[in-house]
């Protein structure tokens, strides 16, 4: 796994650093968005689960989880929408990134699984007699 994740990592690199055209300022680096459609789509995985997959109503809680990814990554609204005008018109520079984005998670899902499948020994167990 780790294999594919530094593959599609050079890849993304490979890609970024063969365009002779210039990434606007105000567009976030590939790294940066990888980083920020990692978190945003655990958020929005944890949100179609807890709401039974309607996603017709964005609350508040769910609003202020994505206001303060946008505030852990250091980054705006308005940067990431522009950064998806950007790639969205650059699929080429776009797909390692979703590549990327889909091995974190890949990875993270495993190692949830893992963990999860290791009892928790510090909590004792009570039988009832």
């Amino acid at each position: 796994m780790k294999a594919v994740l530094t593959a599609n990592l050079a890849a993304l690199l490979l890609c970024c650093s063969c365009r002779h055209e210039t990434r606007p300022a105000d567009i976030l680096d590939a790294p940066q968005m990888v980083a920020f459609l990692a978190d945003a789509y655990l958020l929005e995985g944890f949100y179609a689960v807890e709401t039974q997959y309607r996603y017709d109503a964005m609350t508040p809680d769910v609003l202020r989880a994505y206001d303060e990814i946008l505030a852990s990554h250091h980054i705006t609204r308005e940067q990431v929408e522009h950064s998806f005008d950007y790639y969205s018109s650059h699929p080429e520079l776009y797909s390692p990134i979703q590549d990327s984005v889909l091995a974190i998670l890949e990875r993270q899902s495993h190692a949830d699984t893992a963990t999860a499948a290791v009892p928790n020994t510090a909590a004792p167990i009570i039988l009832s007699m």
